[in-house]
């Protein structure tokens, strides 16, 4: 089994939604562990991936591209009870399990409860921003929203195991990732731009010349 890593480079602010809120203060909130860190569940980038591999399919069908990807196989197929042959893990931060097993300590220890909780590590990572209906250019009663979203620039990183890998594979998985650029909700509002790379041992690969020489054959 072969195994790649995948990056995750937040260009704006981003919602990845846990689909609950937090207590009375935040409406929509974001995915984050038990110590106050986000990460990105291996399910919803899969989803994403698999999203964004259809798109490219599409491209390529109404653009008359004759280019080999195999979605089927890479995330499997839809009401099969097998999966595909590639894994996911979540993605997280970059030296995620050594920053969480000294953050767990110092928390559990209460060391420093002045300055460190899960509330003020999760303040580290992200940030507030709220929203309001407008209607007739008035604030609308009751529809002020208050929602958490993990800031700009962070970067997460995880892994992708192939079993079985063919070039079709590889490449399905690579144009997923060139093509998928938004994630997250509140898309519409400027949140959710990325970027993502497919990594073999650090070095990102690319698909670029192999797809400039099927679109100028």
């Amino acid at each position: 089994m072969k195994t790649y890593q995948i990056k995750l480079k937040l260009l704006s602010p981003t919602l990845i939604g846990s689909g609950e809120g937090f207590g009375a203060l935040i409406d929509t909130d974001i995915v984050f562990d038990d110590t106050g860190i986000p990460f990105v569940p291996s399910k919803r980038i899969k989803g994403c991936l698999l999203d964004s591999a259809n798109e490219v399919e599409e491209m390529f069908n109404r653009s008359s591209i004759l280019f080999q990807i195999d979605i089927e196989t890479t995330f499997g197929k839809i009401g099969s009870a097998t999966s595909g042959t590639v894994y996911f893990s979540n993605l997280t931060i970059d030296d995620y399990h050594n920053t969480k097993t000294w953050l767990d300590y110092y928390l559990k220890s209460n060391t420093y409860p002045e300055i460190l909780s899960r509330e003020r590590i999760l303040q580290t990572f992200t940030e507030i921003r709220q929203q309001t209906a407008i209607e007739n250019g008035i604030a609308k009663d009751g529809s002020l929203r208050t929602i958490r979203v993990i800031k700009k620039d962070i970067e997460f990183y995880g892994e992708i195991q192939i079993e079985n890998e063919t070039d079709s594979i590889l490449d399905t998985l690579m144009l997923a990732c060139l093509n998928f650029r938004f994630m997250g909700t509140k898309r519409n509002r400027g949140f959710g731009e990325i970027q993502c790379s497919l990594l073999d041992n650090g070095q990102e690969l690319h698909i670029q010349k192999k797809l400039e020489e099927r679109c100028t054959a």
